[in-house]
């Protein structure tokens, strides 16, 4: 997944199923008129449709393939009816598409960076504020992710896992994983033959989301939120910029996702930059992988992104039979709150947990703790509204110096002034 990411892949804009236009939707009496919202296995309890609920993901196949298999356990343990869909196109644009057609999901997956830029919009409303009726209390998750769902009082998810890019490396190709950037740059020499398709890293590097570490490493921010400040074209991040244009150099030509992600896929690169979300994939293609925090620069640890992974609750939610509602929230809240998925997770997905008794257990992965060590040296992706403003600008930027287009002082520069225009 991501907030870039990063972080899920669905198809179809399809009305809920609880919007009171069939049978599904709470029609019978079943839901909240009976004291039965699925968070205690009561769901079904009345042998009826429970109510139903319609859920949006944008995930990679290993993902995909796991949430399919729990939402199958909580349609089976309360009775309640979860129809997950991909939607057909990037999911922000499918969003704002559907809402207002009234053909939005109650609930979709994503990271939490969207929660101001929807919080604010009212005309119509993109989020549902769960506060009365959600069971399961704040304190059960860690304090970054109960911040991460809430905006401005209100709560429009739940949380289930942080995340951030880190290191991924082949260990047939890497006798020992880099520390500096030095390091890393020596190793990838060895290796990087462009002619002969050879490469040093496979980095989606234009992303702002999956670079942001590497800009930020001398204390810059892409975007100050707390003094609401576009500071992208500050000393500091050009500073960064430098580590990230030495990454450019031993990239493939292409620096889409995919073409990036298949070399190191096919063993014709001996790192890749990329997140937790695609930890089930490459371990499938990967026989020796390893994962380490990002290597420092200057002896500055990059500061990257972390997103934190929600089910938000959709302004669909407020038109809707009580029946759906208790799906939407139950589901989330059973996900959310089961150990035993946040710990599947971790091992299968990489997911690091933000359930506050698995984290106190300290029971996962190597794999797992370095992406949660990356997060320790990282920043939480703003969510304020602003934030909106500053992708693609940045993007835009990158993908020039990239190309060999601009001098990455004056695309910074460039990309600073864009964003203060449009806000």
């Amino acid at each position: 997944m991501g907030g870039s990411t990063a972080i899920a892949a669905l198809a179809g804009c399809v009305s809920t199923g609880g919007d009171g236009s069939d049978d599904s939707g709470g029609s019978d009496g079943a839901g909240g008129s009976d004291g039965s919202n699925g968070s205690d296995g009561s769901g079904g309890s009345d042998g009826g449709a429970a109510g139903s609920a319609m859920v949006w993901a944008d995930l990679t196949d290993a993902e995909d393939e796991d949430v399919d298999a729990y939402i199958a356990d909580f349609e089976e343990e309360t009775g309640y009816a979860i129809d997950k869909e991909a939607p057909g196109g990037e999911l922000d644009q499918q969003l704002e598409t559907a809402i207002p057609a009234g053909d939005g999901p109650d609930s979709w997956i994503w990271a939490h960076d969207w929660v101001g830029r929807f919080a604010v919009r009212e005309d119509p409303p993109f989020l549902y504020d769960a506060r009365d009726d959600v069971d399961v209390s704040l304190d059960d998750y860690t304090e970054t992710a109960q911040q991460a769902a809430q905006f401005d009082g209100g709560l429009y998810g739940l949380p289930f896992a942080s995340e951030t890019a880190a290191l991924y490396y082949n260990a047939d190709m890497v006798e020992e994983p880099p520390e500096t950037l030095a390091e890393m740059v020596s190793i990838m020499e060895e290796h990087h033959d462009p002619d002969n398709g050879q490469y040093g890293l496979s980095f989606p590097g234009i992303d702002p989301y999956q670079a942001s570490g590497f800009i930020q490493a001398y204390g810059g921010d892409l975007f100050d939120e707390e003094n609401l400040e576009v500071t992208v074209d500050s000393d500091a991040c050009k500073r960064g910029m430098d580590a990230l244009e030495t990454l450019y150099e031993y990239m493939p030509a292409d620096p889409g996702y995919e073409s990036q992600i298949v070399a190191f896929a096919d063993g014709l690169a001996p790192f890749a930059i990329n997140g937790p979300w695609e930890l089930g994939n490459l371990q499938s293609e990967v026989d020796d992988l390893g994962v380490t925090t990002l290597p420092t620069v200057d002896g500055n640890n990059p500061r990257s992104y972390s997103g934190v992974q929600l089910f938000y609750f959709s302004a669909m939610l407020a038109d809707a039979d009580q029946s759906t509602v208790d799906a939407a929230t139950g589901l989330a809240e059973w996900y959310t709150t089961n150990p035993e998925i946040i710990r599947s997770n971790a091992e299968s997905q990489g997911y690091i947990p933000v359930l506050g008794e698995v984290v106190e257990s300290g029971d996962v992965a190597d794999e797992v703790q370095a992406f949660a060590q990356q997060v320790e040296h990282g920043v939480p992706m703003p969510s304020h509204p602003d934030m909106d403003s500053v992708w693609t600008p940045v993007e835009d930027a990158l993908e020039r110096v990239f190309n060999g287009d601009q001098e990455s002082d004056a695309a910074l520069d460039q990309a600073a002034s864009e964003i203060r225009e449009a806000l």
